[in-house]
């Protein structure tokens, strides 16, 4: 919140809350506030003209709660290295950082902006490998480490890697 003091100011040369507003181009609501507080703290011009703005605001406002704003960052390090054994995905890493934050009460990104936060780092460290290839030429599966099975489709027999025919 800024300019309290010269709301308060305002208020003692008897200019409406709507005369504020406009002249400071702040919400009526604020200044509602502002003079709800005063008035219940019995607080007028006359006793903090001679003090700071930052004074003002904590004269009033000192019982107000406040609230972390900082969000924990993600450790993108530990994130990366976790990617790579087998089964685990970026959503349950998200989760576990969603979990950590809440535990010390402390604000976390989305979903989407954590992916985006982690692209970012993969982009910046240059940690992904581009594998140069025709299309079509070559298929290629990604998942997530579990074993994948193939199943003959006549008989329904598990398939080895040697009996797979292509």
């Amino acid at each position: 919140m800024r300019d309290v003091k010269k709301v308060l100011e305002m208020r003692s040369q008897n200019f409406s809350q709507r005369q504020i507003s406009v002249s400071l181009k702040i919400s009526r609501d604020t200044i509602r506030k502002i003079f709800n507080v005063a008035d219940d703290k019995k607080i007028c011009w006359s006793s903090v003209k001679d003090l700071s703005e930052p004074d003002v605001q904590n004269l009033l406002f000192e019982q107000e709660v406040k609230i972390n704003l900082s969000i924990k960052q993600p450790n993108f390090d530990y994130i990366h290295k976790e990617l790579l054994k087998p089964g685990t995905t970026i959503k349950l890493l998200w989760e576990e950082y969603v979990d950590d934050c809440r535990s010390i009460k402390s604000p976390f990104y989305q979903y989407s902006y954590f992916c985006e936060r982690y692209r970012d780092y993969v982009k910046k460290h240059n940690l992904t490998m581009h594998i140069n290839h025709k299309p079509g030429d070559k298929m290629m599966v990604d998942w997530n480490g579990t074993r994948m099975y193939v199943y003959d489709r006549y008989t329904g027999v598990q398939l080895t890697a040697n009996s797979v025919r292509l």
